[in-house]
């Protein structure tokens, strides 16, 4: 277990430092700001304030989720290690904890990149923002189509949404989702591209890019998980057909066990492994 804590902590320490990193965390704030610059000029011009809650909310236009969920498979499609440039660490701590540490990396990542979404978006609204137990008057307004063509906003508010989910609640099971969502989708990146370096990448955006389609047949909704982070994906009062909360959370978190137990065994079946398989002989790291 110490090997496995100390080999995620190089990980967390090189990767965070790498320009991948850079690029990923310019890319997040220009992305938010260009989906919430249209709201400032709109809070400033009609004196509306934004309370602290919006996050939960900006989901619901199905471009926002696709765009971050393309920065994050950016971000870890460089997942797993190069394994030859890995030799002295497997040969060290063994294939099954460097597998684990990478994916322990991968797991809270994920939670590491929702607080910072969550962070931006409080940053850049800041200016605007004022601090209630409610959502507020100024996302209320938002599920008003005159104001959002006005202003061209790119985040509409179900009015449903607002007047059925406590903020706190629904910007803690949105947060919940996301981070769950992006764990799984990390895992399956890792896995997938133990076999192709770009196989990963590609089936996660396929994954993505599903919820284009599930915003227009909702029949799909149970098979896009893109399309869970927005709150009017599972709201089970307009459709009863909709995937339920325990759906989701148990979807995600088995499948991003499966994704770790299939890396696990795909990585014990390659010759950095040290073991005979059918295609390869037994190699030595001296």
């Amino acid at each position: 277990m110490n090997s496995i804590r100390c080999y995620y902590f190089y990980l967390l320490r090189k990767h965070f430092l790498s320009w991948r990193m850079l690029a990923v965390s310019i890319l997040t704030v220009l992305t938010m700001d260009t989906f919430l610059a249209p709201l400032r000029i709109y809070s400033r011009e009609q004196n509306v304030k934004m309370s602290q809650w919006g996050f939960a909310l900006i989901w619901h236009n199905k471009y926002v989720g696709l765009c971050f969920m393309l920065i994050f498979i950016f971000a870890a499609a460089i997942f797993p290690e190069d394994r030859k440039g890995d030799c002295y660490i497997i040969s060290r701590i063994g294939i099954s904890k460097w597998v684990a540490g990478q994916s322990l990396y991968l797991l809270t990542f994920g939670w590491i990149y929702t607080l910072f979404l969550f962070l931006i978006q409080n940053m850049l609204l800041c200016s605007v923002m004022e601090f209630a137990s409610e959502w507020g008057k100024g996302w209320a307004t938002l599920s008003n189509d005159n104001v959002i063509l006005h202003y061209k906003i790119y985040t509409t508010v179900p009015f449903l949404v607002v007047c059925n989910y406590d903020p706190l609640r629904a910007n803690v099971l949105v947060a919940i989702i996301l981070g769950l969502l992006l764990g799984m989708m990390g895992m399956l990146i890792f896995w997938l591209n133990f076999y192709s370096k770009t196989a990963g990448p590609l089936a996660a955006s396929a994954l993505v890019f599903m919820s284009l389609a599930a915003a227009k047949n909702s029949s799909l909704l149970k098979y896009s998980p893109t399309s869970w982070i927005s709150l009017n994906g599972h709201y089970s009062i307009t459709n009863t057909d909709q995937p339920t909360l325990t759906y989701m959370i148990g979807q995600l978190l088995l499948w991003t066990i499966l994704f770790f137990l299939l890396s696990k065994l795909r990585a014990g079946r390659t010759q950095e492994n040290n073991r005979r398989n059918r295609k390869w002989k037994k190699i030595s790291w001296k």
